[in-house]
């Protein structure tokens, strides 16, 4: 098991505390473990090609999440699948 020590600001801190409470987590611990998920299946859908929203059946609209990790994982996907397809073309 790796060890991981962060230095937060008051704000984030706050933040973690405050999603441990919303989202009912026992632990600060439980807070980045369920933030690293979702970040890592978000940034795989993302590479794919797909958009990741937040979405109001209700009202049949939607808001793209961006952050600057989704970005790089865009771009990540688009590289990667450039070199896919040159390769596949010197295959032909």
């Amino acid at each position: 098991m790796a060890r991981l020590q962060l230095d937060l600001s008051k704000t984030h801190d706050e933040l973690i505390t405050t999603l441990m409470e919303m989202c009912d987590l026992h632990t600060k611990k439980d807070v980045i473990e369920n933030a690293l998920m979702l970040l890592g299946w978000a940034a795989k859908e993302t590479q794919r090609g797909f958009m990741i929203a937040a979405v109001d059946e209700e009202s049949k609209t939607y808001k793209e999440i961006q952050t600057p990790a989704l970005i790089g994982a865009r771009r990540t996907g688009a590289v990667n699948d450039r070199l896919r397809q040159e390769g596949a073309n010197e295959l032909a």
